[in-house]
């Protein structure tokens, strides 16, 4: 039985004035339930409620009874482990202790910085959610663990002087400093100042750097071939101690990190309550360990490790500014980035980026840059600077020596 309490205060503002305020709590919960088939075989099934349901006997007595309709691979739940000595830190009591008053300030500060420094840019509307949750996890073996946390949201449209471009953003975090509201919004007008001079990119095969957006999805290949559900289905291409990148020319390492302060995928369990553990994956671009949570653990018959929590990757030995030399494409803006996750091939679609030509940054939009994950990090170079966004740590940016790119 898991059980999920919300807390959140929101306020929201159409322009520059105040449109609406809420303020509520809600309590979530689930209840899984398991009954036995065989020794291979179990039933399975999950019923969702908010609040106090008529008769919780009811609810157990009808969850079981869709159980017996299924027949999964059998696992077990967690047994009960001790707490962990220390956390991440996930909880900012900015927003755990703030008041209805406090976030309107708050977004009453955002929007006079607007007005200040970006006032040829219009805030259509921002929308700010102050989140608490204190997420517990029980079981009939003994497991009861739990863990409070905060999240601050901002949903907002921010749109160019000559209202023909526009910038819907969601930025999540969960320490109220780390969102850098002011900071994103001069970022995203300097985009929408780009935007109104930019050009389609050429086609062709160039230098590329990949940045922004495309951090949040660029390793997604790497980690769901070293993944349980790829191992246990059969289609992870990779063993212990292969070579994810075959001669490439700067080493590669990846782990799934549970400790990340402030990390959006910092947890100390999972949904199902197993220990959350930080897994060096790729190390020198080898297979170090796959991310093996409790349940694959008890299918593949394998030692647990974890499930998927922030990715970190090291960082490369070359400052940022070194990449961006004469024909090359710096794209970090999409509308799309995702790569598959079986075959490895990518495509963008690119929303904004610049050429570097003739000692000129020129913004370039529109088109799309492609290529296969492994057969790029091949010839990959990583920033020596790092980024945080919500769930990655590592490179501000990875240079590709040649990315296809279709424009022109």
């Amino acid at each position: 039985m898991s059980n999920l309490q919300k807390r959140s205060t929101e306020v929201y503002l159409v322009g520059d004035e105040l449109e609406t305020v809420r303020c509520n709590s809600v309590q979530n919960y689930a209840l899984r339930v398991q009954t036995p088939v065989d020794d291979s075989l179990m039933g399975e099934s999950t019923t969702r409620f908010q609040g106090k349901p008529e008769s919780l006997v009811g609810v157990i007595r009808d969850t079981a009874a869709r159980a017996r309709l299924v027949r999964n691979p059998a696992f077990n739940f967690s047994a009960a482990y001790p707490a962990p000595a220390t956390a991440a830190p996930i909880r900012d009591k900015q927003i755990s202790e703030a008041e209805l008053d406090d976030l309107i300030a708050y977004a009453f500060q955002i929007r006079d910085f607007r007005q200040k420094h970006l006032a040829r840019f219009p805030l259509n509307s921002m929308e700010l959610f102050f989140e608490e949750y204190d997420y517990t996890i029980r079981n009939h073996r003994g497991l009861e663990t739990s863990a409070p946390s905060t999240r601050v949201v901002c949903d907002y449209v921010l749109t160019s002087p000559d209202n023909r471009h526009e910038i819907m953003g969601i930025k999540k975090r969960r320490i109220l400093g780390d969102l850098k509201l002011e900071e994103q919004l001069a970022e995203d007008a300097a985009v929408l100042g780009d935007l109104e001079a930019a050009v389609l990119p050429p086609t062709g095969e160039f230098p590329v750097v990949l940045a922004g957006d495309a951090l949040d999805s660029l390793f997604d290949f790497f980690v769901a071939q070293l993944d349980g559900h790829a191992l246990f289905n059969r289609y992870s291409i990779f063993q212990k101690g292969d070579m994810v990148v075959r001669e490439g020319k700067e080493p590669l390492a990846i782990s799934s990190d549970a400790a990340i302060p402030g990390g959006m995928r910092s947890y100390a369990f999972d949904d199902l309550g197993f220990e959350a553990r930080t897994v060096a994956l790729v190390a020198d671009s080898r297979v170090e360990n796959f991310l093996i949570d409790g349940r694959y653990a008890d299918l593949l018959k394998l030692p647990r490790t974890s499930a998927l929590m922030n990715i970190r990757v090291a960082c490369g030995a070359t400052p940022y500014a070194d990449f961006l030399g004469e024909g090359v494409l710096e794209l970090s803006k999409f509308s799309t980035f995702q790569p598959n996750t079986i075959s490895g091939a990518f495509s963008g679609e690119i929303r904004l980026g610049y050429l570097h030509k003739n000692g000129k940054k020129i913004p370039i939009k529109g088109g799309s840059v492609s290529g296969s994950t492994q057969t790029a990090f091949a010839a990959a170079f990583k920033s020596k600077e790092a980024v945080q966004r919500a769930a990655y740590y590592g490179p501000k940016g990875v240079f590709f020596e040649r990315l296809t790119v279709a424009g022109t």
